[in-house]
């Protein structure tokens, strides 16, 4: 009997994924870190560990899909082999195509198809369907962007000598902390750390656990707090509520939207750095951006980098004779692609291009929004993070909208049934929600040095005693998530 749970544990459960915040995670990766330890200076053993449980994270999260992994990585292993060895650019081309028609056809396929068989249907009038039912796999878009961008890296030389190692690409491809969100790690910073012995003392096993207790605390106590408590039902049934509830959830939501990304960011990060591997950060305090060139710098900045070395700058290139139309063109094109890339839906491709006429405004208005900052000093700052600011927050509602129709009533109702005056009700209402939202704009706001010092000082304690906080606030956040949620209140104002 315990032997069949134990087997029945190590099989793949749909309804029991193995997320990062989950006790199961928590509880098989101890087990995994704990032997992973004892062989931290062999490579080759390390390696294999880190490979074996990277694939079993993935099929614990996927099923069979990590097949599809598997395969989409090796072919783009033997396709950056035989670059170099290809005598003529057409071979190479041919080699190039097959890479992008399995990565960007694998993508299309499993995240696109039914989206592009609901265009199709509208405008021809028909009603096709299909008789199969396609699932997508879980985290595709990054692990296709991470294989892509190393094919593309060997095309350009940017990596000299192709991996030979087929063990260390596919653990390149499927490593387990950005296997699901990102960061988006390039070949070519990633792959010889796994060639490397990988330092980890007292001191990266703080700082690693400092992390993914910032990461905890951001996801749980922050963004599921928010979710559970006010911005989830709103957005659920936004039919239900006033223009105020309507305007404060969009705060809310964006808030929500951060610490959910960002908490995830950090705890990935830190398991990383648990094991020797530094990965780089996604977020760098993005509320403090003044303008939209500025926010992606600072949000989800591993897909901008990407996009923007292998989409924008190659256009740009191609575009170079017609300017400033031919960077604005390159602009729109990649911040499109970044909206279809989110999702198979108009919202996000609509969100996506929002945000790209927006940067055309940064590149148009440029000198002379350099000649207002000279001018208004302080108070232009000011205003700039502002206005950037709320752009972000009342375009977010477009990532939370599951059609354009709904984003048009949620504004619609917002925007008629406003009313003032029922702001002190909705803070008597939601006090709980609210500070949390302004705790989590005000830590946003925190120089970055505030956190360093608080971090430099938990790296000073005790291995032991980090190791008890660690256990202490899970365990304390745990029992935050299970506490009961407060009502759900049909307002009518």
């Amino acid at each position: 009997m315990n032997i069949d749970f134990f087997l029945s544990g190590l099989m793949y459960d749909p309804k029991n994924p193995m997320l990062f915040q989950s006790v199961l995670f928590f509880g098989v990766f101890s087990i995994f870190y704990l032997i992973y330890s004892f062989f931290n200076n062999e490579i080759k053993v390390r390696n294999a560990l880190l490979l074996a449980f990277s694939l079993f994270f993935y099929y614990k999260i996927s099923g069979g899909f990590v097949l599809a992994l598997i395969f989409m990585a090796s072919v783009d292993y033997l396709v950056a082999r035989n670059l170099p060895r290809a005598k003529s650019e057409r071979k190479k081309i041919l080699l190039l195509s097959l890479s992008l028609f399995i990565n960007v056809g694998g993508l299309l396929f499993f995240k696109y198809t039914y989206f592009f068989l609901d265009v199709y249907n509208s405008v021809s009038g028909s009603t096709v369907s299909l008789a199969m039912k396609i699932i997508q796999p879980i985290g595709i878009s990054y692990f296709v962007f991470k294989s892509l961008g190393y094919v593309l890296d060997v095309k350009r030389e940017m990596i000299e000598e192709p991996e030979k190692n087929y063990a260390n690409y596919l653990l390149y491809v499927s490593f387990f902390p950005n296997i699901l969100a990102g960061p988006i790690s390039k070949a070519r910073d990633l792959l010889p750390k796994f060639k490397e012995n990988s330092v980890v003392d007292k001191k990266i096993i703080n700082a690693a656990v400092f992390i993914i207790i910032i990461g905890l605390i951001k996801k749980i106590a922050i963004a599921d707090y928010l979710a559970a408590n006010m911005v989830g039902r709103v957005f659920e049934s936004p039919q239900f509520f006033s223009g105020v509830d309507l305007f404060m959830a969009c705060y809310g939501g964006l808030i929500q939207l951060f610490f959910d990304f960002s908490g995830y960011t950090d705890i990935v990060v830190g398991l990383a750095l648990l094991m020797g591997f530094q990965i780089k950060g996604n977020f760098n305090q993005p509320f403090k951006a003044k303008n939209i060139t500025d926010f992606w710098r600072r949000w989800h900045i591993s897909l901008y980098e990407w996009l923007s070395e292998y989409i924008y700058q190659p256009l740009a290139f191609i575009w170079r004779k017609q300017k400033l139309l031919g960077t604005l063109m390159a602009v729109i094109i990649t911040f499109l692609i970044s909206g279809i890339w989110h999702g198979p839906n108009w919202v996000f491709i609509i969100w996506g291009s929002l945000h790209g006429l927006m940067i055309c405004w940064d590149v148009l208005t440029s000198k002379y929004r350099s000649k207002l900052a000279t001018l208004g000093g302080k108070y232009y700052s000011f205003f700039s993070v502002f206005l950037t600011f709320h752009f972000i927050v009342f375009s977010a509602v477009l990532l939370k909208s599951p059609s354009f129709n709904y984003t048009i009533d949620y504004y619609s109702q917002l925007l008629t049934t406003f009313d003032p005056k029922m702001l002190i009700k909705w803070f008597e209402i939601y006090s709980w929600p609210f500070g949390v939202m302004i705790i989590g704009l005000a830590l946003q706001f925190l120089p970055l040095n505030f956190y360093s010092k608080l971090e430099n000082g938990f790296v000073k304690t005790p291995l032991i005693l980090s190791s008890i906080i660690l256990v202490i606030i899970i365990f304390s956040l745990y029992q935050l998530s299970y506490m009961e949620a407060m009502p759900f209140l049909y307002i009518v104002y």
